[in-house]
């Protein structure tokens, strides 16, 4: 067995080992540097490329080789192969050792000294001999000795040549030479430990992740591979060492612009991401490499995780009313649950527009699917789009690592709900109006779309046909939102409801309605409710602490702890609203007239549902004229 060191100073011989010095000169050098990490080995010159792979497989990191042999294993072997070069101290050493011979011969691998100085210096024919191989330094030697020079300075191989051929040999070597090239290896054993430990720690994080990941220097040759990656490009650790990346892939682009990049592999997509990396090991880019497939994959399970945190509480059955004309729209949303198509509901804040929505949702095909609600107008812009599209990891900063599933993917398979779409702002109307055209969604940073099965309710309390006008709503979204309409009219417009929503809403609470006071019934029937349902339910909640109150509740406190009952309403209209109005009062008195009292005929005529010109003509006191 080989003496298995991480460094070895590998050495050949032609026919005897030891004959040129070059054991004892080694020896010496190893025992002065008190080091156990340097081993030294003689082998044949037929013998080296085993030898050396023998040694590499047992653990070798550096081997340290003279003349052509360093530069031979350099093409052979991946670990790091350091010639041992001829300098000029010892060129002067080995010259002053042969001072009774007046021609010497310097035979190297390379040209690294100008010899007409030292033949100046030393009144000596100094000439050198170049090979590259084991023939052509033995050419070199004959042909020294062809032109009259008896003595050689060269590697240990050369000075054994020499002395077969009768010529006197002296190696280019010195000790101090030697010492030094020994402990810059001993330098790069240290640094190449600390880079396998950093590879160790590189292992233990990056394994386990199913994405590709690798690191690659500054021209592209990689440092460090996991498994995933290997598993994706099917090339072993050993094949990827050292190789350079964009033999793998031709388009690869290491811009650090081109941070995220589509490329073509073996009949496969492949999506690369790309970051800078500095350490003090290394300095380069990180790279994330997955396949579009399998993306797409873990997707589609992603989101079936994702949809049971979207779950709806409310159905029709909770849906309370007394009132004809809203009876009349919760049997219209009962049949459009049965459709697939998108549905836009109308109505002012606070009248239940997210529970009809749920109600729908519960009543459908999709009732096994998410609900997923988002308020437009809750968030800021920014913040609205990456929250409905979702984003890719590194799509902007402070991007949450991994990246976000999106609102929209969030719903696949179920129904997404956008409360308030009139606040939604213009560039992401245009990014959700192809999200309902093409039923793909793309997100923030990413190079590939998702494809998405969603239904569409979306809820606005703002006239959108006037945003239209205003220039504040993308008009083709709203033809592709107004497929099914509902509109839900406000508490005021059906009072019939007040009581009775009073008195379920107390009955939560565990209360009975009989405990209420007539001047609290009084006040809550005549109050206008601009809050709606939701004020109503707000109130009824202050109610009930109250009266639980050790003190008796009489009228005055009642008007204390709930002071806006006795508010009279304020209409303070504007001269272009009053004459918007007037013109209104006007249409519909006209339309009404035209069509001899029919509401459904004078709906017709201006364009507008039944439930909405019945809600005008309360509002502008106009009372349907006889037939």
């Amino acid at each position: 067995m080989l003496n298995q060191k991480p460094i070895q100073i590998l050495v050949t011989y032609t026919k005897y080992p030891q004959i040129n010095g070059f054991r004892d000169l080694v020896e010496q050098t190893i025992q002065n540097l008190a080091t156990d990490q340097i081993g030294f080995i003689e082998c044949h010159i037929s013998e080296v490329l085993e030898m050396a792979q023998r040694l590499v497989e047992q653990g070798t990191s550096i081997i340290l080789s003279t003349g052509a042999t360093a530069g031979f294993l350099q093409k052979k072997l991946s670990i790091e192969i350091h010639p041992i070069h001829t300098g000029a101290f010892d060129v002067l050493q080995a010259i002053s050792n042969l001072k009774e011979c007046r021609k010497i011969a310097l035979v190297a691998n390379q040209a690294t000294i100008n010899l007409a100085n030292y033949a100046d210096v030393f009144a000596l024919e100094v000439k050198q001999f170049r090979y590259d191989s084991y023939l052509s330094a033995r050419h070199s030697i004959q042909q020294a000795k062809q032109q009259g020079f008896d003595a050689v300075i060269g590697s240990p191989v050369a000075v054994e040549l020499a002395q077969s051929n009768g010529l006197k040999g002296q190696l280019a070597l010195s000790h101090h030479s030697l010492q030094d090239l020994c402990l810059n290896a001993l330098q790069r054993l240290d640094k190449i430990r600390q880079e396998q430990q950093h590879l160790q720690h590189l292992t233990a994080i990056f394994d386990h992740l199913s994405d590709g990941i690798c690191v690659v220097d500054q021209k592209g040759h990689i440092y460090f591979a996991n498994a995933a990656l290997q598993h994706i490009l099917e090339m072993s650790q050993p094949q990827l060492q050292h190789q350079n990346l964009n033999k793998i892939f031709n388009d690869l682009s290491l811009n650090k612009e081109s941070n995220l990049q589509s490329l073509d592999y073996k009949n496969k997509k492949i999506a690369v991401h790309l970051a800078p990396m500095r350490t003090e090991h290394l300095e380069g880019y990180v790279l994330k490499i997955q396949e579009l497939q399998q993306v797409e994959r873990s997707s589609r399970e992603f989101r079936k995780i994702s949809s049971s945190k979207f779950t709806p509480r409310y159905q029709f059955s909770d849906l309370i009313t007394q009132n004809s004309e809203f009876k009349q729209t919760l049997q219209l949303a009962q049949e459009y649950a049965k459709s697939e198509a998108t549905v836009l509901i109308t109505g002012e804040s606070g009248t239940g527009k997210e529970l009809l929505a749920q109600s729908i949702h519960q009543a459908s095909l999709r009732q096994q699917g998410a609900f997923v609600a988002i308020n437009c107008a809750a968030f800021p812009e920014s913040i609205l789009e990456s929250e409905l599209f979702g984003y890719e990891e590194g799509a902007f900063t402070g991007a949450r690592k991994n990246g976000k599933l999106g609102l929209i993917e969030a719903a696949h398979q179920g129904t997404l709900f956008l409360d308030e779409i009139g606040d939604m702002p213009l560039h992401l109307q245009t990014r959700f109006l192809r999200v309902l055209q093409e039923r793909q969604v793309q997100r923030l940073g990413a190079l590939h779309s998702h494809a998405i099965d969603i239904r569409v309710i979306a809820a606005t309390h703002c006239h959108l046909e006037q945003l239209i006008a205003e220039g504040r709503f993308r008009a083709d979204l709203y033809y592709r939102l107004n497929i099914l309409r509902l509109e839900i009219p406000s508490l005021n417009e059906r009072r019939e409801d007040i009581l009775h929503l009073s008195q379920k809403f107390l009955a939560r609470k565990q209360m009975s309605w009989q405990n209420v006071p007539p001047y609290v019934v009084r006040a809550l029937n005549q109050y206008h409710w601009p809050g709606n349902i939701r004020e109503l339910e707000n109130v009824i909640e202050r109610l009930s602490v109250i009266l639980n109150l050790s003190e008796p509740l009489t009228a005055a406190r009642f008007k204390q702890y709930v002071p806006e009952l006795f508010i009279e309403p304020q209409r303070s209209i504007s001269p272009l609203k009053e004459v918007k109005q007037q013109q209104e009062h006007t249409l519909i008195r006209q339309a009404l007239e035209q069509a001899q009292g029919n509401l459904d005929l004078a709906a017709q005529h201006l364009n507008i549902s039944r439930t909405t010109l019945w809600r005008k003509m309360k509002y502008l006191n106009l009372k349907q004229p006889e037939k």
